[in-house]
């Protein structure tokens, strides 16, 4: 590593983790941020993120939670800032299906930290939630709020007092690798880097477009909903709802309202966030407004206030994290929708040990790095 430099383009939700990890153990590195760290027009916008330790996917993914977790509090601790409110969050699923089955596996291996309630059982603990006569709730006593911007910033900022440089509102044009070598064009300049990591997040495929046929851009929505005249949201809990009728949600820092989201098929694909419509109608949020009224029995099904950002996904919906289709010395970072930000900090440290050519933290996560992605032509 001696002589070497580093960069990493794009200082969002993974970016900014990235170059922590890496001016933690003494890289030489320069972040390329497009607007500032903290921004709210990417995937870190919207207030608020779901930490949870449940996996309804993919079980293999609880010691990456575990790793992440225990990274989550070094960054608090590092940065003096609270960074996530840990006070549970409930997942509701419906009996018998695939994702509540792997959520019911993943509560078994979690041990006391997880409580299963029957349908009649969680209708009388949280009866803020109208749920299917077939539904029940896992409580994860250990999950909570995450809190995406302050995050950004805390990671890019310890970053910095590590010694890591980061630029701020500057559009990298090009990323070439000639030889050993890699060179970015930014604010009509070339610079040349030994390692260049790209975590540009919804912007991927327009900075690197032999990418676009592993992911999938999209528009996202978010919607805030008040309660009903008369009513309350007093102690409700984040959640998330799996398939076959997805949708998460977080109340408010000061409790007054609730978040809500729905899944990728209600995302508006988009070419780039450059491009894309930020105008939101009231046909875009009919399915988060949907939610409203199946689900909340005391929330208005109007929202206060709405939010356009943008994510990537991949076709498998597993993070891409591996080097460029052809360029050896160019680490993509993609496709997080769904697990990143809870898991962000380990992301981030999985990155900076595999372009410094360090063992993994958690040997099992060497699937990630493994998973084979499946290109297709961009939807």
């Amino acid at each position: 590593m001696h002589g070497q430099k580093f960069a990493v383009i794009g200082t969002g939700t993974i970016g900014a983790q990235v170059i922590w990890q890496l001016a933690k153990k003494g890289a030489d590195v320069t972040g390329y941020e497009l607007y500032s760290p903290g921004h709210s027009r990417g995937a870190a916008g919207g207030e608020t993120r779901l930490f949870r330790h449940m996996e309804a996917e993919h079980v293999e993914y609880l010691p990456v939670i575990g790793r992440a977790d225990a990274i989550w509090k070094e960054l608090e601790k590092e940065s003096g800032r609270t960074l996530r409110n840990l006070n549970g969050a409930l997942m509701i699923g419906s009996e018998g299906s695939p994702s509540t089955e792997n959520a019911l596996a993943a509560a078994d291996r979690l041990g006391s930290s997880a409580k299963v309630f029957t349908h009649k059982e969680a209708q009388k603990r949280f009866p803020q939630y109208a749920l299917n006569d077939d539904e029940i709730a896992i409580l994860d006593t250990s999950a909570g709020t995450i809190f995406p911007e302050r995050t950004v910033r805390a990671a890019a900022d310890a970053a910095v007092e590590r010694g890591a440089r980061i630029v701020r509102e500057s559009r990298v044009g090009d990323i070439r690798q000639d030889g050993d070598k890699v060179s970015i064009s930014v604010n009509n300049e070339t610079a040349i880097y030994d390692r260049v990591i790209v975590a540009a997040g919804a912007w991927t495929s327009s900075l690197l477009p032999d990418m676009a046929q592993f992911l999938a851009t999209r528009r996202l929505l978010s919607g805030w909903f008040l309660p009903a005249a008369g009513k309350t949201i007093d102690g409700i809990l984040p959640y998330m709802r799996l398939d076959p009728n997805y949708s998460y949600g977080l109340p408010t820092a000061d409790g007054l309202a609730m978040k809500l989201g729905v899944g990728f098929p209600h995302h508006l694909p988009v070419t780039s966030p450059d491009t894309a419509p930020m105008r939101i109608s009231d046909v875009d949020l009919e399915p988060i407004r949907a939610v409203a009224r199946d689900l909340f029995p005391n929330l208005d099904d109007y929202p206060m206030r709405a939010q356009a950002y943008f994510e990537a996904y991949t076709h498998s919906r597993r993070e891409y994290m591996n080097f460029h289709p052809t360029m050896s010395n160019v680490f993509v970072c993609a496709g997080f929708s769904g697990k990143g930000f809870k898991n962000s900090p380990f992301f981030g440290e999985l990155a900076a040990d595999t372009v410094l050519g360090r063992n993994l933290s958690v040997p099992e996560a060497q699937f990630i790095l493994d998973f084979e992605h499946v290109a297709k032509a961009p939807v």
